[in-house]
């Protein structure tokens, strides 16, 4: 019998995967029609998110199996391996959605190499921390600056950013740990909102 909470994960995990390839797949059309870059740039975000759920969870299982893997491998000595690909993959997924508001305001080449070079270097601080918490506030530190460049540009829609940085905001207190049921909760419904509205728009 597998534990609660690692079926808890799991339903949660596929849960949020599902919602954000949904998404990414509702915004196709639209994109394939207007060619607008926004879309672009935001539907590339919720892959990106995607897949860092895809991350959350294997680190998950690895988390409530440490009584038994420590016998092998401390699951502290494994942690800073996760760090990497889950701080990369989230934090180019914020990047993306603040490009998806202010791209023309920006060079497309300077702005994803900028981008990029972040998504690399904030995972790697962190992991020569040998620590989440680095990552937790390198990441809120972009938080920060990415709600006001968001909320400093002109366009509609905002609550969808709203509720995309809420949802960030939640996984951002929950790095190094799996997520609680209440985060999971809050989670879900703002995936839930999102769809609907993405689906009126699309």
């Amino acid at each position: 019998m597998l534990p609660l909470p690692i079926i808890s994960e799991f339903i949660f995990a596929l849960v949020a995967v599902f919602f954000c390839f949904a998404i990414y797949l509702k915004t196709k059309e639209s994109y394939e029609l207007t060619k607008y870059e926004g879309i672009k740039y935001f539907r590339d975000a919720f892959m990106f998110i995607g897949v860092s759920y895809l991350i959350r969870f294997f680190f998950s299982i690895l988390f409530f199996s440490s009584i038994a893997f420590d016998f092998f491998i401390p699951i502290r000595l494994l942690q800073p391996f996760f760090i990497l690909p889950l701080g990369y993959f989230s934090t180019i997924a914020l990047f993306y959605l603040v490009f998806s508001r202010v791209w023309k305001k920006f060079e497309t080449l300077e702005m994803l190499a900028f981008g990029y070079i972040m998504a690399v270097l904030v995972p790697v601080v962190s992991f020569i921390s040998g620590s989440h918490i680095a990552l937790f506030f390198l990441q809120g530190v972009l938080f920060i600056l990415a709600a006001v460049l968001v909320y400093s540009s002109k366009g509609k829609n905002k609550l969808m950013y709203v509720l995309v940085f809420f949802l960030w905001l939640i996984n951002l207190f929950e790095i190094g740990r799996p997520i609680g049921i209440i985060s999971q909760v809050l989670s879900l419904a703002v995936f839930i909102i999102l769809y609907v509205k993405v689906s009126k728009l699309a």
